[in-house]
């Protein structure tokens, strides 16, 4: 029955590949036929001859004999004591087995004794990585301040051979600068000193000068001070006089009913000129109906209505707006305005011309004072640098043999001191460098302590889990798919648990390894995809997996043996002989090799027909076909 299958299966195959030939048509774009391979030897089993040949387009083809692959089942159970006895083999060579099948039936008293086995050396392994953390910790921890110890004497090191050095260096620079700075004071000094008496003196002479004309300046100054309080008395006076006859105006005109708003009163000046001051323009308005008589003036009241008359002379009562009088005592009080005005507007122009003139001669004198407080300050600095000068002349000409011989005594010693610093430096570093390799050492022999006792508990964690999941039920069961090649134990006897119990023909990956020659194989990689090709079987694609060194007869026939792994679902079988054609992009249907396979290589007559269930969109993708 499985032959049958076998049987059927190829035909399938065989028909696909003919139906792509006849969908395709005859035209350019279809699979040519152009053979360019040689047939295969006889098969066998194990091992068969490959030849290799490259086409003219770069297609290279080589022969090898199918297999598939031999895949070894073990329990899983790792460096423990357990032993299982085999209670009833379930399986022989040859069965077909599933995930799941159980191959060997257990003794029920090997189990027992395996589980309790499984469990004491879980709670050793327990028990052993427990210490072995605790140990590990403190350890870890004694090498660690060991280290850092040291660490911390050599690092005192390193800071006290860069502060020695640090030291030396900045002793004699010191040195050095002082001596040279006193050569140099000693050569610029007197020259820097004769410069600054010599500015001295132009400072000097600009300061005497602008005492000088501060001095005529302050005069002139009070002189026109005086001259501004007269012409500011002068215009108080006129202002009064001006106020008093704009007063008269608006209260007459107020009694006529006459606008006066454009009679405004004129302010006064301060007696204070330390200052510039313009008038006060906002006079107090006069209040009531009073009316400001002035001085020495008499006017006839005939005909007007009775008034009384304050302690200042100032109308108490109006008098009737109506009357000629009264009119003809306006007009004269207006008449009289004016002529104040014009006084008060000379007065005025003599004022601001007198506080314009005090103004010049105070800016002139406020610069000529700031000017003279400059010369002063610039006399007192120069005066200062010159003292300094001088004494820092004299501390050169006194310190300078003596800063000589301190920078010799110290660049006499330098190298010497640099030496013995240098030595302890280097003797502390060796130190650490021991220090550290020693430290090392110990974290490496404690951590792979430490790993070994993790590994041993989680291999027998691992082993407990095992046991619970696959062979507590009292068989051991098959993990994968496959045909039975050969099963290692008997009944009655222990298991091996580190060696595999069983070994399958894995049907679903198949591999075949051919032989290229140096020039071929330098034109294929890992991971190329290739075509695999029997007579009896068709087509199958795959994959280059491995290329190794193979036979070779002498250094110009340089062999290599190149595997490849069918795709998963390919229809071959182990045994089966094969051609495998790399570089196939631009291959046509003859160019397959029609060799005799163990079917006798006549391909199967199907008369036209396509076996059933047949669908082409199924067809692999052979790369290069063309287009009509």
């Amino acid at each position: 029955m499985k032959q049958e299958n076998a049987r059927s299966r190829r035909i399938r195959i065989i028909a696909a590949v003919c139906a792509m030939v006849v969908l395709s048509g005859g035209s350019a774009g279809v699979l040519a036929m152009r053979s360019k391979t040689h047939a295969q030897s006889a098969q066998t089993e194990s091992t068969e001859e490959t030849s290799a040949e490259k086409a003219d387009d770069g297609i290279i083809s080589a022969g090898g004999t199918v297999t598939a692959s031999q895949l070894g089942e073990s329990l899983g159970l790792e460096n423990t004591a357990v032993k299982l006895t085999v209670g009833a083999m379930l399986i022989e060579s040859g069965d077909q087995v599933t995930v799941g099948s159980q191959l060997y039936e257990i003794t029920a008293d090997s189990l027992t004794k395996a589980e309790k086995t499984l469990n004491n050396e879980l709670q050793s392994a327990k028990s052993a990585l427990l210490e072995q953390n605790i140990s590990y910790i403190k350890d870890k921890n004694e090498a660690y301040l060991l280290y850092q110890s040291q660490l911390l004497l050599v690092s005192t090191a390193q800071s006290d051979y860069d502060t020695g050095m640090g030291t030396l260096d900045s002793d004699l620079q010191k040195a050095y600068d002082s001596y040279q700075e006193a050569v140099s004071t000693i050569d610029s000094a007197p020259g820097e000193i004769a410069d600054k008496q010599t500015e001295l003196g132009e400072k000097q002479s600009l300061a005497d000068t602008l005492q000088q004309k501060k001095d005529s300046l302050q005069g002139e100054s009070d002189s026109v001070k005086e001259k501004l309080s007269s012409a500011a008395g002068k215009y108080n006076s006129a202002a009064a006089e001006y106020n008093a006859a704009a007063g008269t105006v608006r209260y007459l005109g107020n009694a006529l009913g006459k606008d006066t708003s454009g009679y405004a009163l004129a302010g006064s000046i301060s007696a204070d000129v330390s200052g510039s001051t313009a008038p006060e323009t906002d006079a107090p308005e006069p209040s009531g109906q009073e009316m400001v008589i002035p001085d020495g003036q008499s006017f006839d009241m005939s005909g007007m209505m009775p008034v009384s008359f304050g302690a200042s002379g100032s109308v108490k009562k109006a008098v009737n707006p109506g009357d000629d009088p009264l009119n003809a005592l306006y007009e004269s009080a207006v008449a009289e305005y004016e002529t104040q005005k014009e006084l008060l507007g000379q007065a005025e122009a003599e004022y601001a011309a007198a506080e314009e003139e005090y103004g010049s001669v105070t800016q002139s004198l406020s610069e000529c004072t700031t000017e003279l407080k400059t010369a002063q300050d610039s006399v007192s600095a120069l005066e200062k640098e010159i003292s300094e000068l001088e004494t820092k002349l004299s501390n050169a000409k006194s310190e300078r043999s003596k800063l000589l011989s301190e920078y010799n005594k110290l660049s006499a010693s330098y190298s010497t001191d640099q030496l013995e610093l240098k030595n302890k430096l280097d003797t502390d570093n060796a130190s650490c460098a021991n220090a550290e390799y020693h430290y090392q050492i110990t974290l490496a022999t404690i951590e792979d302590d430490l790993a070994e006792a993790q590994a041993a508990y989680d291999t027998a964690e691992e082993n407990l889990r095992i046991f619970n999941e696959e062979l507590a039920g009292g068989y051991i069961c098959a993990k994968q798919n496959g045909i039975v090649y050969s099963a290692n134990c008997q009944e009655g006897r222990n298991v091996n648990v580190g060696m595999p119990v069983v070994y399958y023909v894995d049907e679903s990956s198949y591999a075949a390894t051919v032989e290229l020659g140096q020039n071929d194989v330098t034109q294929v990689s890992i991971g190329d995809t290739v075509l695999i090709y029997s007579s009896e079987t068709g087509i199958a694609s795959g994959k280059i997996t491995a290329i190794s060194p193979g036979t070779s007869t002498s250094l110009a026939d340089v062999r290599f043996n190149v595997t490849v792994e069918a795709d998963v679902g390919a229809a071959l079988y182990s045994g089966e002989s094969v051609n495998v054609y790399f570089n196939y992009s631009d291959m046509r249907s003859s160019d397959f090799s029609d060799f005799k396979g163990s079917s006798g290589g006549e391909r199967p007559d199907f008369s036209g027909g396509m076996p059933e269930g047949f669908d082409p969109s199924s067809m692999p993708d052979f790369g290069a076909r063309k287009e009509n």
